[in-house]
């Protein structure tokens, strides 16, 4: 069986972890083993039917959209879906990729569509040899990256926030964070779910991370606390350009209306003088319009006036 669904494959049952290069064609599973593999690729599942997986387990793992989950199954083998922002180069990081793990008797197996910054970080290590010692620890190691990525991106949405906050952002840059804010949400919400139902099953090939695993969970539930907090900053944030906005547009109808009111009088004086009917006042004096003229500023400076100590300015 071809094995070009196959990205890496570690063996665990030394320290430091090994290598190993696949033959052709690909076997059965082998014990302290990590299979890392390309989820979209055809032979995958035909390669984990055969190793007796059973159908439903299989379509769980390859599913094209899932969101984060725990699932035991009878053999005490288990599906652990989890998702972490997309830190590739060109990707915005609220597209989140999805890491499917399986775990059975030992061995790990993990599928990816787009690569995961977290397990790229762990592959390095274990090729600079300080990498995790078993598979156990392995599965850790996965989850401890994907969410500490996700708290040093929440660390960057705290920076913008401040920043716009003190007047050097824009409300496009406030609707981004919002929106990535919210996709965010969508997925840690149950990524937290997962992590209670991982804990709460006691799987006996997890005790030697139990603990760590129980900091995992604290540092989700802190996720989603921060993601809480922020949404409801830019709340107030929004609510505080909204008010300036009002405020800014109440001065201004308020000037303007003050400019009507003083011109009013004067407008109205223009216009009755302004129509060509006989009778008109000082139509034959050639001081008429000076005079006029003179009235109305006189009338002006009286409504400033009586407007000013009306307390209108």
């Amino acid at each position: 069986m071809s094995h070009s669904f196959l990205i890496e494959q570690w063996d665990f049952s030394t320290f430091p972890a090994k290598r190993v290069e696949p033959k052709e064609p690909l076997g059965l599973l082998q014990e302290n083993h990590w299979y890392h593999c390309q989820r979209e690729a055809k032979e995958l599942r035909h390669w984990l039917l055969v190793n007796d997986f059973e159908s439903g387990v299989v379509d769980s793992l390859l599913a094209d959209d899932t969101r984060p989950r725990f699932e035991l199954f009878d053999d005490q083998s288990f599906l652990l879906i989890m998702r972490g922002v997309n830190l590739n180069e060109g990707a915005t990081p609220d597209d989140m990729l999805s890491v499917r793990i399986l775990w059975h008797k030992g061995i790990l197996i993990s599928t990816r569509k787009i690569s995961s910054k977290a397990i790229t970080d762990i592959r390095q290590a274990l090729d600079e040899q300080r990498g995790p010692k078993t598979t156990a620890r392995l599965l850790l190691a996965i989850i401890d990256g994907l969410n500490q990525n996700i708290a040093q991106f929440l660390d960057g949405v705290e920076e913008q926030l401040f920043e716009i906050e003190e007047g050097n952002g824009s409300n496009h840059d406030l609707h981004v964070i919002h929106k990535r804010l919210l996709k965010l949400r969508r997925f840690m919400k149950p990524q937290r779910y997962a992590h209670d139902d991982f804990l709460e099953v006691q799987h006996p090939e997890m005790e030697e991370v139990e603990l760590k695993m129980r900091n995992s969970l604290d540092t989700v539930i802190r996720i989603n606390e921060s993601i809480d907090f922020y949404l409801e900053q830019i709340q107030l944030i929004k609510a505080d350009i909204e008010q300036e906005q009002a405020e800014k547009m109440n001065r201004n109808t308020y000037l303007f209306t003050v400019i009507a009111a003083i011109f009013l009088p004067v407008g109205f004086l223009t216009g009755l003088l302004g129509i060509n009917i006989g009778g008109m006042p000082g139509v034959d004096n050639p001081m008429a319009f000076w005079l006029f003229c003179v009235g109305l500023g006189v009338t002006f400076v009286f409504e400033f006036m009586l407007l000013r100590w009306l307390r209108f300015f």
